[in-house]
């Protein structure tokens, strides 16, 4: 029965556009033709637009985590970055150069369902990082318009409703059709690095010119930190906070099939693509590190405390007869609404009530102060806000415009929120990737998950849910950022430590145990401080989860048999049973002792059920489950004669859909639909259905009879199941 036409609006909807991946799909072909390939340089761009946009709010995110502390704590990021996150990629990019990252290093290291379950949680803090990715770059693009000098006025306030149709406009240029172009990413980033290039430089040749201002900053840090030691231990117990500084290593790893290797590269070892795409690391990462450092030490000497400072607000009861006598107190945060490190202590005015506002001389300079106080007979309600500084989020944009000009700084907003944006959409088309690349080699993946457009759907609206959840604050989301990459980072890590130690390579595996330590330290503090990530990477895994076992249910009776491969003396078997007259017939068998006595007696017994005569020569069918979580498999059977009986002995992963593939093999090979034989399971449904789920056994008979029915419509084609006992 054909199936039913849709409309022209869902087959628009569900166009796929391809067919579907399921990782490791490049062929060999398309390795030495590098057709599809650029240089490694116009790559790194592509990467690049997620990895150096996180200028455009990593310095504010530093000084706001560490204050005075920030440039010695992204000193201990970069180094944490060039001998800890470049060596361990650089390994990664050697185990696994067909753009499946670091997961699938683990995946390799792990067998059967384990391993599907760590890939299946793994994705979901991929996921994490992703979304945040887009949220929090729409978020910080939104903040670049908001401050902006010329539109602040007009803007104002707006940064939810701006963040939001961003990531509208981003979700529906992929409804319409996206392509990653590597041009656009190129240039982007030039403009970009460029520009921040200027900005860094000017700002580093205006503390050059007052080398007060860096001896000043020195001299705060040793008053505040006793000795050298107790400094580099609070650089050390920051740290974690600047951790979204390291993101852009498993995008790297990610896009490798996109770089353009040598002439002699082969599918099974891509030396050129491997060496161009560690050039790309070691660029990138050493490109970051420089500007991080510049970028951290210039806006730390030069833009005051307070402009780093986020908005916050308190809300307190104070007794009235203290309000009017003027001993009422209320302890404002000034740097950040739920974790201030900084606080100031502000006496509410006797006698006044309403809406007012008062300049305070805080630790960090004059900050503007809205204060509400509302009187309820013996109690006031007091709430006391404060503004975000204009420098929050936005450091290097504030130098911009206050020591360039607003002409200048208006053009590097305009590169930040198109590179910001761009980031937005590498990460939305890097969450496209992941569907295609695991799940569907799992069996996980439903068939409106093939096609691009409801998925754009969906992580759009996960995206505008986020924001709002957040209410579009780049501070608020840099916890769940971290998480997100460090989690990817710590897994990759352990990845490479494990393979070293696997391989026997003693000072490897110690070095990248040491690593591992450092990126497990760091994900701990993160998440204890900053537990929202871990709760929406939760949220991921559950849903993934569920998603996938519901797909894996429905999907179960699918072939799921990519080749039957026979040896020569399988194929003499069958072609000799063929010669005595058709159909071919089988009996399936478990194998026991292997022994001509199990045969016979199992021939007995399924002759007898089946009402089969001893003149109707078959051949008995017995199949090995290699690995039950794998979905799909080439089949390989074998010949073997014990006694008088002529066995083929199969391996796959699953005996329902093993049998079902090599009936349909014989049918295709002989021109007559075959028969097989089974006697009934005594085992419960319940059980069986479990078995056949997780261990790919189960109730045979009729698993192998859907299994055919669904393969094959036509009933004149099918091989036919019997079943006796």
């Amino acid at each position: 029965m054909p199936a039913p036409q849709r409309n022209p609006f869902m087959q628009w909807f569900l166009e796929t556009g391809q067919p579907e991946h399921e990782g490791f799909y490049e062929e060999e072909q398309d390795v030495s033709e590098q057709s599809h390939t650029e240089p490694w340089w116009k790559v790194m761009c592509l990467t690049g637009v997620d990895y150096f946009s996180t200028l455009g709010y990593q310095p504010g995110i530093a000084a706001l985590a560490a204050g005075a502390l920030a440039p010695v704590a992204t000193l201990v990021l970069v180094l944490v970055t060039l001998f800890g996150a470049l060596p361990m990629y650089r390994r990664v990019a050697q185990e696994s150069p067909y753009g499946d990252g670091s997961l699938s290093m683990l995946e390799k290291l792990l067998s059967y369902w384990p391993s599907k379950t760590l890939v299946l949680s793994l994705l979901g803090f991929v996921a994490t990082g992703f979304v945040i990715t887009i949220t929090l770059s729409a978020a910080d693009a939104a903040a670049h318009l908001v401050e902006n000098p010329l539109l602040k006025s007009s803007l104002g306030g707006q940064n939810v409703a701006i963040t939001l149709t961003l990531i509208a406009l981003l979700g529906a240029v992929f409804l319409k059709g996206f392509k990653e172009a590597i041009g656009l990413a190129v240039v982007l980033v030039i403009v970009y690095l460029g520009l921040s290039v200027v900005v860094i430089g000017n700002g580093a040749l205006e503390v050059a010119r007052h080398p007060e201002l860096l001896s000043g900053w020195w001299a705060g840090l040793r008053h505040t930190f006793a000795s050298p030691l107790s400094l580099i231990g609070a650089a050390l117990l920051v740290f974690p906070a600047l951790a979204l500084g390291l993101s852009g290593f498993e995008t790297g790893v990610v896009v490798m099939p996109l770089v353009r290797g040598e002439a002699g590269d082969t599918h099974a070892n891509p030396a050129g693509r491997i060496r161009n795409a560690r050039k790309l690391l070691t660029t990138a990462a050493s490109i970051m590190s420089v500007l991080l450092l510049g970028s951290s030490l210039v806006t730390t000497v030069l833009i005051p405390r307070h402009e780093f400072w986020a908005a916050t607000s308190v809300t307190r009861a104070v007794n009235t007869a203290d309000l009017r006598a003027g001993r009422a107190v209320v302890n404002v945060p000034l740097d950040h609404p739920t974790e201030p490190r900084e606080m100031y202590t502000f006496h509410v005015p006797a006698g006044q009530r309403g809406n007012y506002a008062v300049q305070a001389d805080t630790v960090g300079g004059a900050v503007p102060i809205a204060v509400n106080v509302t009187e309820n007979g013996s109690t006031t309600q007091v709430t006391v806000a404060t503004p975000p500084g204009a420098a929050n989020g936005r450091a290097l944009a504030y130098l911009a415009h206050r020591r360039l000009g607003d002409t200048f700084g208006t053009l590097y907003d305009v590169s930040t929120i198109f590179i910001l944006w761009f980031a937005g959409a590498s990460a939305m088309a890097g969450l496209l990737n992941i569907v295609p690349r695991y799940l569907p080699r799992y069996g996980m993946a439903p068939d409106w998950a093939r096609a691009t457009r409801p998925l754009v759907l969906v992580f759009t609206g996960i995206a505008a849910l986020v924001t709002l959840v957040f209410q579009a604050n780049v501070d608020a989301q840099a916890g769940a950022y971290a998480t997100g990459v460090l989690a990817l980072m710590t897994s990759a890590a352990i990845a490479v430590f494990l393979t070293e130690l696997r391989r026997k390579h003693p000072q490897a595996a110690l070095a990248f145990g040491l690593v591992s330590l450092i990126f497990v330290y760091t994900a701990f503090v993160t998440v204890r401080e900053r537990p929202e990530g871990l709760w929406i990477a939760l949220c991921f895994i559950a849903g993934i989860l569920v998603v996938s076992v519901w797909s894996r249910i429905g999907r179960s009776t699918e072939l799921r048999v990519q080749n039957v491969h026979f040896d020569e003396a399988g194929l003499n078997m069958v072609r000799d049973v063929a010669a005595h007259g058709l159909p071919v017939r089988f009996i399936a068998n478990h194998l026991n002792a292997g022994d001509a006595a199990e045969y016979q007696e199992k021939a007995l017994e399924v002759r007898l059920d089946n009402h089969l005569s001893a003149g109707e020569v078959a051949l008995f069918l017995e199949v090995a489950v290699l690995d039950a979580s794998d979905f799909k498999s080439t089949v390989y059977l074998e010949g073997v004669q014990v006694g008088p009986h002529r066995i083929l002995r199969a391996t796959g992963n699953s005996v329902p859909n093993t049998i079902a593939a090599v009936l349909l093999y014989v049918r295709d090979l002989t021109g007559a639909p075959p028969h097989i034989y089974f006697a009934w399971s005594e085992k419960g449904p319940a059980a069986n259905a479990l078995r056949f789920l997780l261990a790919g056994e189960g109730d045979i008979p009729p698993l192998t009879h859907e299994i055919l029915r669904v393969a094959e419509r036509d009933p004149g084609r099918r091989p036919q199941v019997h079943v006796g006992g």
